[in-house]
């Protein structure tokens, strides 16, 4: 398992990066107003697919395993297929006479947005969990670079682009390719016909994932709420600010988080299936222990190095919003934990329970998240992130014990967080010496991952990483 994760985890870091330049480039081809325009697009369309879509998403990738040994997927694929296809009938009805009422063109292109954003993400997974890992590297990175091309093509290398929509149209060109890239992997124009549609099949996507879509809408608000409440109490230019120094740190952790998770999610449910809680759990142990190894240094860095690492990105008034980057880290630290902690639930197929949980830390996110805001500027919604993530990590943890709970030995992690916490000193001591910026950030990320590589090999915490990382290199 530990193998599968550390082969998966480097494609995602660098699409991860990829995210990052992503904002980077649009910072610099667009105006202010585009970039919030949108980046408020994307963020609404993520909120519409964990609230429309992400029941099926989470009923097919939890049945895809067994459905494909049954029939090759037929009847899974083509009932998925019939799903999707009426949702995107939906959102484009919706965009459609939103855009009429709004005069507002560009609910249009957000409709596209989602049914291309939707097909890859339900067909990425899909990829996963059958092991098609090779695949699945190639079509999100290609979505990743075309993501940055096509964008530039379209402004035609100009700066001060005043319309959204070439950022708009390569995000939908970039998604669609990957669709069709994960289509043909997967052999959909062979399995999928409507006459396979399967009813009990999406009784059973409706028992296990209809439950989650209160789950969907709580971790929706949970994510992006404070987006919405920085344009709402401060306008469009500061909410540019915010959400691109927020991509940052959550383009790098959800790479971190999917990269390790897709490494080691189906090793866990395979152990469920074999051995139950005897056999998943010492595995969830090993996932959570190798989250914490990659996740803690890097919020230990990025909080070291937010204010020169925002100056290199974007433009220098975006470095207002700075510390969004620190505040947004450590958020999606407790964001990773929690849906490990989650899995005892996901397992026993009681989403009940997370929804319960998650509803009350979205009700804990928007107080935390209004009174922050009014208080400490619009910064104070990242840490109104960071209380709500604690607080769900934490009721989750107290409430799913019964069941169980994951557990990483404490010699573990504290040999995790002190080297953490060396790395970050090391790195935030390089950002003051008195060189150019770059050369700052560039000895800053060199010095604190050689500090922190150094602590982890000494005391031996990364033994087995390591070794399956010079494995892979012998082949």
């Amino acid at each position: 398992m530990t193998r599968d994760a550390m082969l998966f985890l480097p494609a995602k870091v660098v699409e991860g990066l990829l995210v990052i330049g992503c904002s980077s480039l649009y910072s610099h081809i667009f105006v202010e107003g585009a970039v919030s325009a949108f980046n408020l697009t994307n963020t609404t369309i993520q909120l519409l697919y964990l609230i429309l879509a992400g029941w099926m998403a989470n009923s097919a990738t939890r049945y895809v395993g067994e459905e494909y040994r049954a029939d090759e997927g037929r009847g899974l694929f083509s009932t998925v297929s019939t799903i999707y296809v009426g949702l995107c009938v939906l959102v484009a009805i919706g965009c459609c006479i939103t855009a009429a009422v709004t005069q507002s063109p560009v609910y249009l292109g957000g409709a596209l947005m989602f049914c291309t954003y939707t097909a890859f993400q339900v067909l990425n997974a899909a990829l996963i969990q059958l092991g098609r890992v090779k695949a699945s590297i190639l079509w999100s990175l290609t979505s990743a670079v075309l993501k940055l091309a096509v964008a530039f093509a379209l402004v035609g290398g100009k700066s001060n682009y005043p319309s959204p929509f070439p950022a708009i149209f390569a995000n939908t060109i970039a998604d669609g390719v990957a669709t069709i890239g994960a289509v043909f992997a997967l052999s959909l124009p062979v399995v999928v016909r409507l006459k396979y549609f399967s009813k009990p099949l999406l009784n059973r996507f409706l028992k296990y994932g209809v439950p989650l879509m209160g789950v969907s809408i709580s971790v929706a608000l949970l994510n992006q709420i404070d987006k919405y409440l920085v344009v709402g109490f401060y306008g469009n230019i500061l909410y540019a600010y915010y959400s691109n120094n927020n991509s940052i740190a959550s383009g790098l952790f959800t790479m971190i988080s999917v990269g390790i998770m897709r490494g080691v999610y189906p090793a866990v449910l395979r152990g469920w299936r074999e051995g139950g809680k005897a056999a998943a759990k010492p595995l969830l142990d090993q996932g959570v222990r190798l989250y914490l190894l990659i996740a803690v240094p890097a919020v230990a860095g990025l909080t070291a190095v937010a204010l020169p690492l925002s100056r290199f990105l974007f433009p220098a008034k975006y470095a207002a919003g700075a510390p969004v980057i620190a505040y947004t880290a450590l958020a999606m630290l407790f964001m990773g934990l929690t849906e490990y902690a989650n899995k005892a639930y996901e397992l026993e197929q009681s989403t009940v329970h997370v929804l319960q949980n998650s509803a009350i830390a979205a009700v804990i996110k928007v107080v935390s998240s209004v009174i922050l805001l009014k208080t400490l500027g619009f910064t104070g919604g990242a840490l109104g992130s960071v209380v709500a993530f604690a607080s769900y990590f934490i009721i989750t943890c107290v409430r799913v014990r019964s069941r169980f709970l994951f557990r990483v030995a404490p010699v573990s992690l504290v040999r995790i967080i002190v080297s953490a916490l060396l790395c970050g000193v090391a790195a935030f001591a390089c950002t003051l010496l008195p060189v150019g910026n770059l050369i700052r950030l560039g000895a800053a990320v060199v010095v604190g991952a050689g500090v922190y590589a150094v602590c982890i090999i000494v005391s031996g915490e990364g033994r087995e990483e390591v070794q399956a990382v010079l494995r892979r290199l012998k082949r």
